[in-house]
């Protein structure tokens, strides 16, 4: 390479630089939003910064919101360095994604130079690759900072990549180390780098530039190494959830039921059968090919009923299948000749295999995320048109940046949408309509504004409330929260009975949780109907034993049936199972008191003091058991 062509790429890669900062500049003083509580605001390891990082690479699955996360240590890892660096900054978090974006575009500007740019036009892939930093379908993986583990992924998948290029043309070990570490990394960035492997086999085509040959002791020595990785990778999940390592309630919790809204409602195929998911699977490939070309609209919540399920009997199945044989014959094609079409479409189609839910159905039908690998594939292909026309090359040049403006805006402004939870559900909400899930994050959102509002404003925030939860129990019955929520806010907005119907409905529904029985008892309490709620408690407590709340409760209907000693064994069963609020300590104290049984009455108030030194309701207890047990 002359001194000029080189002094040439450094600009190209200096310039794909500014623009990919300069693209997402705009989210450096956004708050967290979205996924970042999985990551950070509720994830209590992050928080501790880079003090015990073995505890970074534990696998926990719990119903803890920081725990329904991939096993991604390094990804983890990235953002408890970022709170050690700078606490719980947003604003530096965003900035580390921007940063690490700029890397990225500027490891793909290379990334191709090196496989295709002996023979292709540099202001193609140039062209390209600024295509790839401002697509519109990117933005909620920069600004959303808990997407960051698609940026380490595919960054540390393309390092992978370029060290194995080099291991087939010069046979060094040290090379084909690199890349095994690099595709490690990558994988416990995000687990979908295993696809990575599936690329490594089209690299030995693009060792050689000589067209229509093959060197096949290459081909067969890249599929080997391609092999044994996939297999070291699958035996590294294999690891991190066997029994020795994985740590999780995730079974006990779905076979009660608590992780169908994660299951069914965030991805309509969790229950679907073969035949259905591989109808799916085609339209979800050219939908990908259509959402590159037409990113529009952009929404965060693709899940139902948001993205519709298609079946056999749909003729946008069969258009897909046509897209799809025609894709893959023109990505051999490609392969054979040594084209650019043909390593894009392999990067497209081993990327976007892992989310068509054939192996495994992932938590959402789709998402933008998806495709930014995939998209990455397409601007790849796409370079193709320089080798295909070259007398057409700067017609096309010109072309690529004719659309790179608009696509720069659209990001630019989809950006503004991230900048919190209240922005982000304010700016979608128009275009979800039919999502359930959104409705019922943006009632939570309503509700939880409400109690900041004044009283002139509340009767309207009142029915907006309801609006949006109706909204989302009227789309499925598959959201075991949106019937606890929409039944609670009938019950605190003055409307009872329709609370007690959403409440059976959700007991007949959900018959071994808890919380529906739960509700049914305090209903019957709110109208002072003690004996009613007492058997709705034993349910709750039979279906949910480790909650002294339910004790409590029942205790509090014991109480007010005359069954003093009755009430003393519940709470003193309960009590083992540890106590949450102050006021069960002071009941207990009473009843003691009552009962005469004054050892118990003192130690009693002394723990609950000791738990609870600031409650003004133990404090007063404090003279008034005095003044009784002198």
């Amino acid at each position: 390479m002359s001194a000029v062509k080189g002094k040439l790429h450094w600009l190209q890669a200096a310039i794909i630089f500014v623009l990919a900062v300069l693209q997402y500049s705009s989210t450096s003083e956004h708050d967290y939003a979205w996924d970042d509580a999985i990551v950070i605001t509720q994830n209590t390891r992050v928080q501790k910064g880079l003090s015990d990082i073995p505890e970074l690479f534990e696998n926990i699955k719990s119903d803890r919101t920081e725990n329904r996360y991939g096993y991604r240590p390094i990804a983890l890892l990235s953002f408890a360095t970022d709170v050690e660096l700078f606490g719980m900054n947003p604003k530096a978090s965003h900035k580390v994604n921007i940063l690490f974006y700029g890397i990225l575009c500027v490891l793909v500007y290379f990334f191709l130079m090196g496989f295709l740019g002996s023979e292709i036009w540099s202001w193609a892939i140039f062209a390209m690759t600024a295509l790839f930093v401002v697509h519109p379908l990117h933005t909620e993986v920069v600004a959303n900072i808990k997407s960051r583990d698609e940026i380490l992924a595919l960054a540390f998948g393309l390092a992978a990549l370029i060290p194995f290029r080099k291991a087939l043309v010069s046979g060094k070990l040290l090379f084909y180390l690199a890349t095994a570490i690099m595709l490690v990394l990558a994988f416990n960035s995000k687990e979908s780098a295993i696809t990575f492997c599936g690329v490594l086999i089209a690299v030995p085509f693009y060792v050689q530039q000589t067209a229509n040959s093959v060197n096949w002791r290459k081909w067969f020595m890249g599929l080997g190494v391609s092999v044994l990785l996939f297999m070291a990778l699958l035996g590294i999940r294999q690891y991190v959830y066997s029994d020795q390592f994985f740590q999780t309630n995730d079974f006990e919790l779905m076979d009660k039921g608590i992780f169908l809204q994660d299951g069914y409602v965030g991805n309509p195929l969790w229950d679907a059968d073969m035949k259905t998911r591989i109808a799916n699977a085609f339209f979800l490939i050219a939908n990908a090919v259509y959402r590159f070309f037409m990113p529009y609209p952009l929404v965060h919540d693709y899940s139902l009923s948001m993205f519709e399920v298609r079946t056999w009997g749909d003729w946008q199945v069969y258009l897909s299948i046509v897209v799809t044989v025609i894709l893959i014959l023109v990505m051999v094609f490609g392969l054979w000749k040594k084209r650019a079409i043909g390593l894009g479409l392999v990067l497209f189609f081993s990327s976007i295999s892992i989310y068509l839910h054939l192996v495994h159905v992932g938590p959402d039908i789709f998402a933008e995320r998806y495709l930014f690998v995939p998209s990455l594939g397409i601007c790849v292909a796409l370079i193709s048109l320089f080798e295909f026309f070259p007398n057409q090359r700067k017609l096309f040049a010109v072309i690529i940046v004719v659309v790179s403006v608009p696509f720069f805006g659209s990001s630019w402004n989809r950006n503004k949408a991230w900048k919190d939870n209240q922005t982000l559900l304010e700016t979608d909400i128009p275009n979800l309509h039919n999502c359930a899930r959104a409705n019922y994050n943006y009632a939570l959102y309503l509700h939880d504004k409400y109690y900041t509002l004044p009283k002139p404003k509340k009767p309207q925030a009142r029915a907006e409330i309801l609006k949006y939860y109706e909204r989302a129990y009227q789309i499925t019955d598959r959201i075991f929260k949106v019937y606890m929520d929409l039944g609670a806010a009938y019950m605190e907005f003055g409307y009872p009975q329709k609370g007690y119907d959403v409440f059976i409905e959700a007991s007949l529904k959900y018959p071994i949780l808890s919380g529906p029985y739960v509700q049914l008892g305090k209903f019957h309490m709110s109208f002072s109907q003690y004996e009613q709620a007492i058997p709705y408690f034993d349910k709750a407590i039979f279906y949910g034993k480790e909650n002294s709340d339910y004790y409590y409760y029942k205790g509090l209907c014991q109480v007010q049936t005359g069954n003093l000693s009755d009430a003393i064994s519940t709470l003193e069963t309960g009590e083992s199972f540890g106590i949450s609020v102050p006021d069960y300590y002071a009941l207990m104290v009473n009843l003691y008191v009552k009962s005469g049984d004054r050892d118990k009455a003192i130690s009693t108030f002394e723990t609950g003091l000791e738990r609870f030194p600031s409650d003004s309701r133990l404090l007063e207890l404090k003279k008034k058991l005095s003044d009784q047990l002198d």
